[in-house]
């Protein structure tokens, strides 16, 4: 068998084309996570103005997908320790896409949010499984370099999104989405299969300790120290970016089509700082704490400038700016924290948690948000953004080792 050199160990080629099979899948099905939670996002200000929703209506949906998508994390995650992770993930995107594929066809208030519920719960279903598959079949190097295509595939979805709203109506975008998510669903299940009947994909089954099995997570290094780390760029990532499109109509007064080009830019570069994140850290001799330190400080200073900022582009810029350390903060957390925890067999677990307590913060603050715009206006959702980004700098001093 030939051996090839990679990093600081020793591979084999056959490690590396599993690994490679192992990475596309699971970053496909994890593109196809991020853009249908981009959908609503993407398409909020046409939305507005079939005259069918309200800014507050929206939000109630975005928020209840949180909700769902929080508290499935915690389920799934758990459940992705103890049942077959293939399985789950097939059975969460059938879900997700099935919802989509509904909510353009549902005209009632109380079913719509019924398919944002399930939507929220069917995409919680994806990443906790799919870290165990990865930190348990690859190599740590390759684990690392797939969970930073991770953090590519979370900026590639919202660009896929506003590719749709450029091209189609909001109407055949969703049911496209959903329609790509099924068959990705038949993909995943074949080939997993497949390499399972080969003994190629093994997972490691934890025994249930009852109730003690929750709070082991717990006992896991850094955990909490990581959750509220998570919290704040879970609101960044997924609360304020929710709010972006609607901020560069209504605010910055950009019309939909140049706002859906400036949203692709940002998940473009957005995207790219993923890699350089990976770099920087390498550079930085993998001091995590002090990188993370800098970033939430950056995203501060820049969302406080907005405030001040008279001109629209250069309001753009320092919002650029910020969700660009923002994504530098999230790359640390989900590409070099996550998936060293592989011996530790909770791998899925402690995703579960660590994720489903972000969304909890961010589903309470997309209602927050919301509430602000109407009632006060965007200077006040800004100040906001400057205190949540100020949380992440104070929570690096407490942890600084």
């Amino acid at each position: 068998m030939r051996v090839l050199k990679f990093g600081s160990g020793t591979v084999t080629k056959s490690a590396g084309k599993k690994a490679f099979i192992i990475g596309f899948l699971c970053i496909a099905t994890y593109i196809i996570n991020y853009y249908l939670r981009n959908m609503l996002s993407v398409f909020s200000p046409q939305l507005y103005e079939t005259g069918l929703f309200s800014v507050e209506h929206v939000g109630l949906l975005s928020s209840t997908y949180m909700v769902l998508y929080a508290v499935g994390q915690v389920v799934n995650g758990f459940l992705g320790d103890f049942l077959s992770p293939k399985k789950i993930i097939t059975m969460g995107i059938c879900l997700s896409g099935l919802s989509s594929i509904a909510f353009p066809f549902v005209k009632i208030h109380a079913l719509q949010i019924l398919c944002f519920a399930l939507l929220g719960f069917g995409l919680s279903m994806f990443r906790g499984p799919l870290m165990k598959i990865i930190s348990e079949n690859t190599q740590p190097n390759y684990a690392r370099t797939i969970c930073v295509f991770f953090s590519f595939a979370s900026c590639a979805g919202p660009l896929i999104a506003s590719m749709f709203a450029l091209i189609n109506s909001w109407m055949i975008s969703f049911v496209i989405a959903g329609v790509i998510a099924l068959l990705c669903a038949a993909a995943v299940f074949v080939i997993f299969t497949r390499m399972e009947n080969k003994g190629t994909l093994t997972y490691s089954i934890a025994k249930s300790d009852g109730i003690r099995s929750i709070f082991a997570v717990f006992k896991i290094e850094r955990v909490t120290f990581f959750i509220i780390i998570t919290c704040v760029i879970e609101i960044v990532s997924t609360s304020v970016i929710f709010w972006i499109p609607t901020y560069l109509t209504s605010v910055l007064k950009f019309d939909n089509n140049t706002a859906n080009l400036i949203y692709s830019a940002s998940s473009v570069l957005r995207a790219v700082m993923s890699f350089v994140t990976l770099f920087v850290f390498k550079i930085l001799h993998e001091r995590d704490i002090p990188m993370l330190r800098a970033c939430f400080a950056i995203s501060t200073l820049m969302f406080a400038f907005m405030i001040f900022a008279g001109n629209k582009w250069l309001n753009l810029t320092f919002l650029f700016i910020a969700l660009l350390a923002i994504s530098m903060a999230s790359t640390l957390l989900w590409s070099i924290y996550i998936p060293s925890l592989g011996k530790t067999g909770r791998v899925s677990s402690i995703n579960g948690v660590i994720d489903g307590a972000g969304y909890v913060a961010a589903a309470v603050s997309t209602t927050l948000f919301a509430t602000a715009m109407e009632n006060v206006g965007w200077s006040l959702v800004i100040v906001m953004w400057v205190f949540i980004a100020a949380v992440g700098v104070a929570a690096t001093f407490y942890k600084s080792k």
